[in-house]
């Protein structure tokens, strides 16, 4: 098993990680924001997902489905705010203490 899909395999209910060029990484500052998504049923449906996205993404397990979010790091507050809107997401993750940012 490689190393991906046993980062995605770790996943407990309601819990993610954030890619970047397939590994996983975390910021002190700045917000995630998606900007496009698919949902996934198995691991392996995940991992392709994932690969999709040249590994830029991130992937949350959330009631048995993997939601898989191509997605950017973006360090201004406005124009995170602004391409979250532009992509009609719910909400932007803010890495400085971990919250969600609603849009809606």
């Amino acid at each position: 098993m490689n190393k991906l899909t046993k980062n995605i395999n770790k996943l407990l209910e309601n819990d993610g990680i954030t890619m970047a060029g397939g590994k996983k990484v975390s910021y002190k500052k700045g917000y995630q924001v998606a900007t496009e998504g698919v949902e996934c049923r198995t691991i392996a449906e995940t991992v392709k997902a994932v690969k999709n996205y040249n590994g830029n993404c991130g992937v949350w397990l959330y009631k048995g489905t993997y939601y898989v979010d191509k997605c950017v790091h973006v360090l201004d507050r406005s124009e995170a705010i602004e391409l979250g809107m532009k992509c009609n997401q719910i909400s932007i993750f803010c890495w400085a203490d971990e919250s969600l940012l609603y849009l809606k």
